[in-house]
């Protein structure tokens, strides 16, 4: 299975820099870049873009997260949003995508919007061979974000589009927030394809080190074993200067 980085979590100047980082002192398979439509750091430039389509190592895994809002933009203007994207993962080699729900101050009509949208661009996905990775997310009711996409019920409303360009990314520090990630591995595992790696306390999405927050990696890693879980690992919390977080959490992801 892959092990990445997010791009958003250490520190890099150019893209042929961020890959050697990845690669080579991290001896990871690949990267999450971030795509905005800013272009503009700490998101990938199109310099960045361009340099990845034509010089990127053959072989590096290459996955990225987007940022829309689907349910507020609505229908039509996700739906485009996301079309937007597909060039550009065509371009440089991208076979996953991370996205959200977004946020509605209506719950279940923000999530019939995002199942909308969805429907309408996942035949164009399937044709281009990209995976739209919906992750679950905060609460609903944390901090009035007003947030899709944190329970189980919620994510059935849009599954049974049955599409092979629809999976599921499982985000640990945001588990830890909601208190229910080993039912979210466990029911959502027939779609599950991407694990985002991050912790914290328990109440804010502090993404600190491996094993220095309250989340129940022994049971969460327990459970993704137990689903038989073999997608994408990536890694989502700061590696700077004290690697050592970094290096357990890769110790006992591959058992060593």
């Amino acid at each position: 299975m892959p092990y990445v980085i997010s791009a958003l979590h250490f520190a890099w100047d150019t893209a042929g820099e961020c890959l050697d980082r990845a690669l080579g002192e991290f001896g990871l398979d690949g990267v999450e870049l971030s795509l905005h439509a800013s272009h503009r750091r700490p998101h990938c430039t199109e310099a960045d873009l361009a340099w990845l389509a034509e010089s990127a190592p053959p072989g590096a895994h290459l996955s990225a997260h987007i940022w829309e809002n689907l349910a507020q933009l609505g229908p039509e203007r996700s739906a485009a949003a996301l079309r937007g994207w597909l060039p550009v993962c065509q371009r440089v080699g991208i076979r996953n995508l991370i996205i959200h729900g977004g946020s509605h101050p209506d719950q279940r009509e923000g999530i019939r919007l995002t199942r909308q949208t969805l429907a309408a661009v996942l035949p164009e996905f399937e044709r281009a061979g990209v995976v739209l990775n919906l992750e679950n997310h905060y609460a609903y009711t944390y901090r009035n974000c007003q947030e899709l996409f944190s329970e189980v019920w919620e994510f059935r409303q849009v599954l049974d589009l049955d599409s092979p360009s629809l999976r599921c990314c499982f985000d640990t520090g945001h588990g830890n927030m909601t208190k229910n990630g080993v039912e979210l591995i466990r029911e959502l595992a027939p779609w599950l394809a991407y694990v985002h790696l991050a912790d914290n306390g328990g109440i804010d999405d502090d993404h600190c080190g491996f094993r220095r927050g309250t989340t129940d990696w022994d049971g969460y890693l327990a459970a993704l074993r137990e689903v038989g879980f073999a997608g994408t690992y990536c890694v989502e919390f700061p590696v700077r200067d004290d690697q050592a977080p970094f290096r357990q959490c890769l110790r006992e992801l591959r058992g060593e």
